[in-house]
């Protein structure tokens, strides 16, 4: 039996416990697909989609630039109607397997509405510093340096170790990309931060960091990395809101599902996808007939390699597709 949500498969709040009863994955088989669909009210368009100060958004770094310098960015873009930067999506972009998909991202100001597009889209090495902690059972000796909180270190250093130390937390993000090395995610010293003038990296002047009644080493290293550039342009689109909420909602509505000629499987795992909550539709690999079919409807099915490529889960998110009426955001998770 192909096993859906329909069929009692059910994820347990945010805490990713899978349940099943008979006839469906159990929670030791996690070769599946699962699409799911939310609701999208296009009627007011607001974040992520428009985005009345741009400077809340973060660069894809875990030391985020000023507010000054984003804020430096945005008036260049809107004084000559492009800008060109590194490591930070203005433009909105959305997971997309193994990479990512940029979605339509506007503006306002003083009235008027805006576009905003990557004209060109490049990836440069560079050579970085990265500096991280790791967490250590061993009680420094008592000829260590130890370094406590508060930290009396510069601003910026201040930022690295807060950021370091945040970093143990929180693993693989997947947004900031993989651990640098040896699975730890580092502090990268970006071209908004200054290694020469930080004391943390070649060689830290201390041996542990003592925090939350916790030890840490620090561990520093220099690295080729790859960083994205994009350069963005502008495009002035209307001061009338509502002539704005038409345009927005044709730029972010990609498809009407209900027009086109799908079999009854496919219509199938679209309603179960968006039943009752969770709205989600499951099922093991290889995908049935039905979910191919409205995978390439949602222009998934191109991108989309054998689970068995996949060496960890993989999404795809983020199409805006309508159906009977209703406007749903749909995306598909793949866990190998």
């Amino acid at each position: 039996m192909r096993c859906s949500r329909r069929h009692a498969l059910r994820l347990i709040g945010a805490s990713g416990v899978i349940t099943a009863t008979a006839g469906c994955l159990n929670p030791g088989s996690l070769d599946n697909y699962a699409l799911i669909a939310t609701e999208q009210d296009l009627s007011s368009i607001g974040r992520p989609y428009l985005w009345p100060d741009p400077t809340t958004i973060d660069a894809t770094t875990r030391v985020d630039f000023t507010a000054e310098t984003k804020q430096q960015y945005t008036s260049e873009l809107f004084d000559t109607g492009s800008v060109t930067v590194q490591q930070w999506p203005l433009v909105g972009r959305d997971r997309w397997g193994k990479d990512t998909r940029p979605r339509p991202t506007f503006l306002r100001r003083d009235g008027i509405f805006y576009q905003v597009q990557i004209s060109e889209e490049q990836h440069l090495e560079r050579e970085r510093w990265h500096f991280a902690v790791t967490r250590t059972d061993e009680t420094p000796p008592d000829d260590a340096t130890v370094e406590r909180t508060p930290f009396d270190r510069s601003t910026q250093d201040k930022r690295v170790l807060e950021a370091a130390l945040d970093a143990v937390y929180a693993g693989n993000d997947g947004f900031l990309g993989e651990p640098q090395f040896e699975n730890l995610q580092a502090v990268e010293y970006h071209h908004h931060l200054d290694a020469e003038a930080s004391e943390l990296v070649p060689s830290p002047p201390f041996d542990y960091i003592e925090y939350e009644d916790e030890y840490f080493r620090p561990v520093t290293e220099q690295r080729t990395v790859t960083v994205p550039e994009w350069t963005y342009t502008l495009d002035e689109i209307t001061n009338n809101r509502e002539a704005f909420q038409e345009y927005a909602r044709t730029a972010i509505l990609e498809l009407d599902l209900s027009s086109l000629d799908l079999s009854e499987s496919a219509r199938g795992v679209i309603d179960d996808a968006i039943s009752e909550e969770p709205r989600r539709y499951e099922e093991g690999a290889p995908p049935s007939d039905g979910l191919a079919e409205v995978l390439d409807a949602l222009g998934i099915a191109g991108d989309l390699q054998p689970i068995d490529s996949y060496d960890d889960r993989v999404d795809f998110r983020g199409v805006v597709a309508e159906y009977q009426g209703t406007v749903y955001r749909f995306s598909l998770i793949v866990t190998p």
